[in-house]
């Protein structure tokens, strides 16, 4: 494993999420801050997030071709992105489990070594307990901290 490997570094996270169910949308913003890294071929971002339940730490990891939002804490959440695909997922908050249905439409990641700042653009429909599903948009930027 290389030296810079696991060489953390400090980021300012913004999370924009658009959530339209039928006719309705809704839009959300948080701005944290968090740590991104490499190990071996996967990329990672992880932050802290506040919830009405509580903390929650979510982890990003992006490899190859897929994303993968891992949250843990008050919500615990697993939920896999491959573009063009369905995927299973769950979330699991003091009310239970539910299983999700993740249909990717699209998944990218860039990051921009002059700038350096990067950004995850997930597009996706999702339904848990057979309800009716919702299209997410959700932008999540980074960008190294001085």
């Amino acid at each position: 494993m290389a030296l810079q490997d696991l060489e953390k570094q400090s980021v300012k996270v913004t999370l924009k999420t658009k959530i339209t169910v039928g006719s309705e949308s809704e839009a959300y913003e948080l701005i944290t801050f968090g740590t991104k890294f490499q190990k071996n071929s996967s990329f990672y971002l992880q932050y802290a997030e506040e919830s009405e339940a509580g903390k929650i730490q979510t982890t990003v990891k992006n490899k190859d071709n897929e994303i993968l939002l891992l949250r843990n804490g008050a919500v615990k959440m697993r939920q896999l992105f491959r573009e063009g695909e369905t995927t299973n997922g769950h979330y699991e908050s003091m009310y239970g489990m539910l299983p999700l249905l993740t249909k990717t439409k699209s998944a990218h990641h860039q990051w921009n070594d002059m700038t350096k700042e990067g950004r995850f653009d997930i597009s996706y429909r999702m339904q848990m307990q057979g309800a009716e599903p919702g299209q997410y948009e959700l932008t999540l930027t980074y960008k190294e901290e001085a």
